[in-house]
This record gives C-alpha cells, structure tokens and sequence, in this order.
C-alpha cells in the first residue's frame, strides 16, 4: 500500500510540471449543449449474476430512447457482445463496441470529454476505485475510462485524484459537488484545497462549490451530488427536497438551498420520492429533451414529472427500477460526448 501512494505520489509530482487541460484551454461543456453522441455500457453478466437480464432490458430501452435524437456509442465486455447485439440489432443511430469495458456505469467510469477552442476532445483521466473499495475485483474495473478513450482515439489527461463523473455537477464553468462523496476518506487523503485546485486544472473550472453531503443512506456512492440536484441553465438548480422533518434528507436539502442561494443560484425544487431519485435523469443533446427515471407508480412519478415538464419541451419517462435497485439511474448509465472538431 505504501508502495502505491507512493507511485501516485511521484506521478501527482510528475504531473504538476506539465501543462494542464485548464492551461491548454480545455473545459468540461455544460451537458444542455449539442452532443456528438451519447456513451453507455452494457450491464455484463459476470458484475450482477441474475439481476443482469432486468439490466439489460431496461438498458436497451433508454438506449433505443437515446437514439432517436442521437448518436450513442454502447462499449460492450467481450463475453456479453452476443446478448448486446441481440437486444439492440434493430437499433439505427447506435454502434457497439466490443472489448475490455467491464463495468456499466458509464457516468462514473466512462471518460469525462474535455474540449476546446479547436474542437479537440480529450479525457479527464482521474483515478477510479470502485466507489471506496466498496466490491470485490474492483482492480479489474480501473482501466475501463482509459480503454474507452484508447478505442475513441482521445488523449488522456491522467489526475492521481479518484472521482466519478457522478461526484460532481457542472455548468457554465462552475462544479458543485459533495464532501460526504469527494472527501471521503475510502477515496482520498487529500486536502480539500488540493482537491479543488485538481478538479478545476483537470476540468476547466472557475469555481467549486461545495456542499456537505448528498442523499442518504447511500452505501453504494457515500452521496453522490447527481442524485441531489441538476443544472438546469447557467444561473439555475433543480434541487430534490422533502417536507418530512423526520427524514434525514430534511435537513440535507435545506442546508444544500441554502448554499446554493448563497452563491446566487435560483433553486427549483423537485419531490423527493421513496422508491425513485427522479434527479438523476440525462439531458439530451442540445437541451430540449431529457430521459427521467420513473418506478411506474403514477403517485411518485408525476409530482416528480410535472416539474421537469415545465423545464423541458420533451420529457421521456424510462422504466428504471432495475437500475434502481442495483444503485443508480439513467443520468449514471450515460455520458455525453461533446461535438468535436
């Protein structure tokens, strides 16, 4: 263990004498602008045994759904490429790349896409540990990002920093995410200052605003901040919130409004529900239509629903009870690609 710290140690020492993608004028765009296409992974059997084929099958759909407005890229594990091109064979606007891309959540492991002035895409290569160490073979799952950046040919902007793309929320130059996440002792023993210097060098960033925590309990992400809120235009946040004092959440959406205001955001508010985190829903390419998780419970989607409509000119519900319950949601299965050069 001593060993690897201090192999990162050097690499972070060796990487601070280079320019970084801040200084070479890249950014991570806002996720409303014009997508090149869309990345998602295939659920592979070996990670979830008999829950793989209700993966899979809600996968396909949001997948489908995607395709309608644009290009998505599904990177598939070589041992599942049959199943893959069985589900979404009839599928125009959709191509699937089979290799060495294990694990499916493609908003934490596939490449953050960085950009620039001239239109060239590269990756914000930061480290992945499998949540905190959290399962069993999550060493074989750390070269995911960078194989799905050798196969689309970007450049990789490697950070000694652990971070899932679902630990923070960007627009307009600006990140928010949550110290209960980012600084968790199972991820990182960085300073809070160092952390913020990484994520604004690596992603372009102005600004970091940081907030306590993100939903609880969450055994799976320790409060991932796309599950508590979402960008929803340059100078404004749509936030879940709870009126039930008695629950954990209460006081945790409050403070997070709080800060957010603080830092001159004009807040939305959006339900939280019990069976759902109708939050953690993708915007598609050019900001018009976005894909939302729902449980099929009229009662707990359209509160949830409505809200977004008023924000958004198509709203398309995705089954995703699955996903759900294997701890995440549609804005965690995908990951934009920005439009290049």
């Amino acid at each position: 263990m001593k060993l690897i710290t201090f192999i990162f140690s050097l690499m972070t020492i060796y990487l601070s004498a280079q320019n970084t993608p801040k200084e070479l004028g890249y950014h991570f765009p806002d996720e409303w602008e014009e997508h090149e296409g869309t990345m998602m992974i295939f659920p592979a059997m070996h990670g979830y045994g008999k829950q793989a084929p209700a993966l899979q099958r809600e996968f396909s759909q949001l997948a489908r759904a995607i395709a309608e407005n644009e290009k998505v890229i599904v990177f598939c594990y070589t041992k599942d490429a049959g199943e893959c091109e069985r589900l979404l064979k009839d599928v125009t606007n959709l191509e699937i790349k089979v290799g060495d891309f294990r694990i499916d959540w493609a908003r934490d492991n596939a490449p953050m896409v960085i950009c620039n002035a001239k239109g060239e895409l590269a990756s914000a290569g930061f480290r992945f540990n499998g949540w905190g160490k959290k399962y069993r073979g999550w060493q074989e799952d750390r070269e995911t990002r960078d194989n799905i950046a050798k196969a689309m040919k970007w450049k990789t902007f490697h950070s000694g920093f652990v971070l899932e793309c679902g630990a923070i929320e960007i627009g307009n130059d600006i990140g928010i995410v949550t110290e209960s996440c980012v600084l968790n002792k199972n991820r990182t023993d960085w300073a809070k200052g160092e952390v913020e210097a990484e994520l604004k060098d690596m992603l372009g960033l102005d600004k970091v605003i940081w907030l306590k925590s993100g939903l609880m309990p969450d055994k799976v992400t320790d409060g991932h901040v796309d599950g508590l809120l979402k960008w929803v235009r340059k100078d404004t946040v749509l936030l879940h919130t709870t009126n039930l004092k008695s629950d954990v959440n209460y006081s945790i959406c409050q403070n997070a409004k709080k800060e957010l205001i603080k830092h001159g955001f004009k807040v939305i508010e959006l339900p939280l529900m019990d069976d759902i985190v109708h939050m953690n829903f993708y915007i598609g390419s050019g900001g018009d239509v976005v894909y939302v998780p729902i449980c099929g419970d009229p009662e707990q989607d359209e509160p949830a629903l409505a809200v977004i409509r008023k924000l958004y000119k198509k709203v398309v519900p995705i089954k995703a009870v699955a996903i759900a319950k294997a701890g995440g949601g549609i804005h965690c299965y995908t990951q934009q690609i920005p439009v290049g050069k």
